[in-house]
């Protein structure tokens, strides 16, 4: 089972890493792009950064250590790390599935809250 965990957690990981990376670079049409598609269905990019703005950790994030990854029975894996930053370390983790070879991510959140 090892084997196909790896398979699986790395490029699910990228797309955490990817978001985050595009968060720093204020990518937000990127970052809408790594979302899932009913997020994406009900949100833009502009919507989007006003949900990370809300959350100081995200939004001023400048490094990122993913450390876990998760698989669960349902197909999606969750995805968790820490962000660091001026305020310091913050965990964050991701809901993520595969829609058609992509990993998309469902949820982020930072300290317990939701990038709604």
């Amino acid at each position: 089972a090892l084997p196909a965990f790896c398979a699986m957690s790395e490029p699910a990981s990228d797309a955490a890493t990817g978001f985050l990376s595009d968060v720093r670079d204020r990518s937000y049409s990127n970052a809408l792009a790594r979302m899932s598609s009913s997020y994406q269905s009900t949100h833009n990019a502009a919507q989007l950064q006003t949900a990370v703005e809300g959350l100081d950790s995200l939004e001023s994030h400048t490094f990122a250590m993913i450390t876990n990854a998760e698989s669960h029975d349902d197909g999606h894996l969750t995805v968790e790390g820490s962000l660091y930053g001026p305020d310091g370390e913050a965990p964050v983790a991701f809901e993520v599935s595969e829609v058609n070879g992509y990993w998309y991510i469902d949820l982020v959140a930072v300290g317990g809250r939701a990038v709604e």
